[in-house]
């Protein structure tokens, strides 16, 4: 197929994903949407197996890959990790619960490399998936880089529904309590700033304020990190440099915040990364995917234990409700913008005054965002780049 045919059928199916994941609102997901499309594709014979090489993405995508990780590495608010301290350990260490139990359970029923490859998926993110399949594919493992897939379009299935049930149950027990009613009623939502309102050691004038700029700086913060993990010996992975190099540039004001959505091209690079972890696809057949759903069942069983038995720990040593314990560590299996949705329709469904629906979505909401933020971008990195080194 030529090159540009190939992109415009690849960009098409990028775009239905998304219009069937608002239509759902969101009960299919883009990512499960484009999968189910593009295996419907290629096993039927309609998409060539060479599309995503004729559209020239795989190249170009593990290139741009790093600038969209730098760019996660900006929306790292340190104040305010500080100021919810309680929640970002706990849903931290849920996370590393959750890929204790995969891993443990996981090595003697489905095998030392399905069990290391899928504990970071379920930690969450397309960043942590796009560091394991691309380690598989480099090692020739087709079928756990098929078996990562799966677990990442397929995840979300698994924490909504806890999450929400247990959601509801804290918020049923949050309004019991009047005073936590009036506390949390008359709060007005506040925002942080890193900046702190002064000058930053590295922050540019306003003229650099463009598009291309944006751009340039993001290149040239994923070149620091490409040779900062060269001078660990490769033991940081680079994509995991990448996001602590974009949290220490943000820092030092080099780097504007959410500064991809600046570029003007955020939608197009995000396009690209998005196709590239869906790339082996195009070689899997219905008897891989067949052969993956016991220990697709075995990973969520183990990680869903995991988060479970280490929230119940954190809820009572922090004191935190254990639904709401669980809850934050279970982010990881959906992230932004569910941890959004969640809070506010359990608002509307428990609280039977305005009053009361303010106050539980003012109590959830800024704890459920911060945990999804924990555990989709900076856990499931981390993992995912420890993970490669066991391989």
């Amino acid at each position: 197929m030529i090159a540009v045919a190939a992109l415009a059928v690849l960009l098409c199916i990028y775009a239905a994903g998304e219009l069937i994941a608002q239509k759902t609102k969101a009960i299919f997901s883009s990512v499960l949407s484009m999968a189910i499309l593009l295996l419907a594709g290629f096993w039927s014979g309609l998409l060539p197996a060479t599309i995503i090489e004729d559209a020239q993405i795989t190249g170009f995508g593990n290139v741009i890959a790093g600038l969209l990780i730098v760019s996660l590495g900006t929306t790292i608010d340190f104040q305010e990790l500080k100021q919810q301290w309680r929640v970002v350990v706990t849903a931290f260490l849920c996370v590393c619960g959750a890929v204790l139990v995969i891993i443990l359970v996981g090595i003697p029923t489905m095998g030392p490399q399905m069990a290391l490859s899928s504990a970071p998926i379920f930690a969450g993110g397309s960043a942590a998936t796009l560091i394991m399949t691309t380690a598989l594919n480099e090692k020739g493992l087709a079928l756990a880089s098929t078996f990562c897939i799966a677990l990442y379009v397929t995840q979300k299935f698994i924490g909504v529904p806890i999450a929400s049930l247990l959601l509801r149950r804290t918020a049923r027990q949050f309004i019991q309590r009047p005073e936590l009613v009036a506390q949390y009623g008359s709060q007005t939502e506040t925002q942080s700033s890193s900046s702190g309102g002064h000058r930053r050691p590295l922050q540019l004038p306003p003229l650099f304020a463009r598009p291309s700029v944006y751009l340039a700086k993001l290149g040239l913060v994923a070149v620091v990190a490409h040779y900062a993990s060269v001078l660990t010996g490769g033991v940081i992975h680079y994509f995991v440099m990448c996001l602590v190099m974009g949290a220490l540039f943000f820092a030092l004001g080099f780097l504007d915040k959410n500064i991809l959505n600046k570029t003007q091209s955020s939608g197009l690079i995000t396009f690209f990364v998005t196709i590239l972890i869906f790339s082996n696809l195009a070689t899997t057949t219905p008897a891989q995917v067949v052969s993956v759903i016991g220990p697709l069942l075995i990973a969520a069983v183990g990680g869903v234990a995991g988060t479970v038995v280490v929230g119940f720990v954190c809820g009572k040593l922090l004191r935190l409700p254990f639904g709401l314990a669980v809850s934050l560590g279970i982010s990881c299996t959906f992230g932004f913008p569910t941890t959004m949705l969640i809070p506010q329709e359990v608002a509307e469904a428990v609280g039977t005054t305005q009053e009361e629906k303010t106050a539980i979505l003012n109590y959830l909401l800024p704890k459920m965002l911060m945990a999804g933020f924990v555990t989709v971008t900076i856990a499931s990195v981390i993992l995912a780049g420890v993970a490669v080194r066991l391989l």
